[in-house]
This record gives structure tokens, C-alpha cells and sequence, in this order.
């Protein structure tokens, strides 16, 4: 049995007002996009290009192709999704969904089965998701110092380990790419311009560092090494820097358009260019994609040698 329209749009409220959507406009736009073309028998229009230009403020000559804003946030929301049913919506009788490799919304009615002894059902997302376990006999428990020894013969086998992985030759990971974020450019000298430049700036970087893939130049560090005038290389050599990210902004109204570009600041090769557009109001949404774009950008080079 499908749910009413009524019962759709309850959830739905209910989903976008809880804690993991409440901050995240553009998602929540986006899930409320294919939910109601669904309810409304449009879902044949729930294409790439269609979202991307009315979900995600691109321009009409927008290609997928080049920008894949749509299927990284359709990841994105799948994730959030899996974990709303799993933590705050677990009980949820209208269970709302993304399937992989398209954009109309599953829905449907999660027929709980009853919980034995008392414990906590699981919704239909969650059950469909976890493999059938066969029960086992629980292990009896060592004695407390059985218990001891076996955890200090473990501690001591993790270190060994470690200090073999660190000083045999050729064993240890290669370092991280370091990044540093340049101050982002303003189309325009005033200071509503100038300020956007610099949350963007120091959004970007933040979301870099808590990536935690690469080294992540400190922003005082990278806006002191900075000029229009000086050389890449030369910033990269002040700031140890690998790779420098550079970023225009252009507003327009209430509109905003990023244009990015990563670059090989030693060897000063122009390696990624990707534009972003979005609004005063998602600015904060507008950081997150721009970091995320560059990190899968550059975690997808090779590390530096020591």
C-alpha cells in the first residue's frame, strides 16, 4: 500500500525540520524538488540538467558532463538519508528515498515487523540494508587477567608494528599534499564584496581541514604570502605549499558565481577549473561544495615524495 499525499508531505516537513536538514537549504531544496515532481507525475523531468538548473542555480548552457554538482549532492542526500531512517526518523511509518542512477523519489510505507522481547524496531531502509545474522552462542568471558594479558600482548603487537612500518626503508606513507587557500578575488572593491570574498576564503579552508586528507596551510599564512604580483612558485616556496587554490567572485544582486582554479604552485601548472553559482543566502552550502569539489580534485593526485 503507497501512502497518501498527505501522509508524503507530513514526512517530508518532518524530514527537512529535523536536525540534519535544518541548516542544509540547498539539500533540503533538493530533496523537496524531486519529492513533489514525483507526487505531481512529473518524475520523468527529474533529469541532471533540469536539477541542476533549477535546484542549483546553473546557467542554461550548464553540462552535466563538466559539473557533476548533481550526482555529488544526490550522494550526498542518499547519505543523509540512510542516516535520518537510522538515528531520528528510526520510527517513521513513510519511508522517503533517491535510488541510485535516478533522481525521482522512491516512496513508501515501512511495514515494521514486531520487535521481539521488547527490543526497538528497525525501519524498512535499515532492515533492507542488514544482512539476515544467525544467532550464535555468546563466548564465555576470559578471567580478568587472562583478560589483561591478552590486551597488553595486543597493545604491544600494534606498537611493534608501528615502529617496523616507520623505520624500515621505503615503508613509510608518503606525506600529504599541502594546500593553501589564496584570498578569493572580488569582481568588486566594496566592502559587502570584499567580506564575501573572505567568508568564502576561510570557509573553503576550514572545510579543507576537516577533510583531513591533506596539510592545510594556516589562512594568516597564506593571505601574508600573497600578491597579485608574485610568482607561484614563490608563494609555494614561502608557504611549503603543493598545491594553491585561487578563486574570482563575481555577485550579481542577490547571486554569486565562483570560478576556482587548482594549481601546481612549483611548477606553476594550471591543474583544475570548475565554476560554482549560488546565493548570498548559501553562501555557507556554497563553501562546502567548492571544498569538496577541490579536495576530490586533488585527492585524486599522486602524493608528494619525501
Amino acid at each position: 500500500m503507497s501512502p497518501s499525499e498527505d501522509d508524503v508531505r507530513r514526512q517530508l516537513d518532518r524530514l527537512l525540520a529535523s536536525a540534519l536538514f535544518a541548516n542544509a537549504g540547498r539539500m533540503s531544496r533538493f530533496l523537496k524538488f524531486v519529492v513533489e515532481k514525483t507526487l505531481a507525475g512529473d518524475a520523468e523531468r527529474l533529469k541532471e540538467y533540469v536539477i541542476g538548473v533549477e535546484v542549483f542555480d546553473r546557467d542554461t548552457d550548464y553540462d552535466p558532463r563538466v559539473d557533476s554538482i548533481v550526482r555529488v549532492e544526490a550522494a550526498r542526500l542518499r547519505s543523509k538519508l540512510a542516516e535520518y531512517y537510522a538515528g531520528e526518523g528510526r520510527g517513521d511509518a513513510v519511508v522517503l528515498g533517491l535510488p541510485k542512477g535516478g533522481y525521482a523519489a522512491v516512496i513508501k510505507i515501512d511495514n515494521k515487523p514486531a520487535a521481539p522481547n521488547g527490543a526497538p524496531a528497525t525501519n524498512g531502509a535499515s532492515a533492507l540494508a542488514a544482512p539476515a545474522l544467525r544467532a550464535e552462542p555468546a563466548p564465555q568471558p576470559l578471567p580478568v587477567s587472562a583478560r589483561r594479558l591478552w590486551a597488553l600482548g595486543t597493545v604491544l603487537a600494534v606498537a611493534a608494528a608501528a615502529v617496523v612500518i616507520a623505520w624500515v626503508p621505503g615503508m613509510a606513507p608518503a606525506p600529504a599534499l599541502r594546500i593553501a587557500v589564496l584570498p578569493f578575488t572580488p569582481d568588486a572593491s566594496d566592502a559587502d564584496s570584499a567580506l564575501l570574498a573572505e567568508r568564502l576564503t576561510e570557509g573553503v579552508t576550514a572545510e579543507l581541514v576537516h577533510d583531513g586528507r591533506f596539510g592545510v596551510v594556516a589562512s594568516s599564512a597564506a593571505r601574508a604570502a600573497y600578491s597579485r604580483e608574485r610568482r607561484p612558485r614563490d608563494i609555494s616556496s614561502a608557504i611549503e605549499a603543493d598545491i594553491l587554490v585561487e578563486a574570482r567572485i563575481t555577485t550579481d544582486a542577490d547571486r554569486v558565481r565562483v570560478e576556482a582554479r587548482v594549481m601546481n604552485g612549483p611548477r606553476e601548472e594550471k591543474l583544475w577549473v570548475r565554476g560554482f553559482a549560488g546565493t548570498l543566502a548559501t553562501t555557507d552550502e556554497l563553501k562546502r561544495e567548492i571544498a569538496s569539489a577541490v579536495a576530490d580534485a586533488v585527492g585524486a593526485l599522486p602524493r608528494r615524495s619525501q
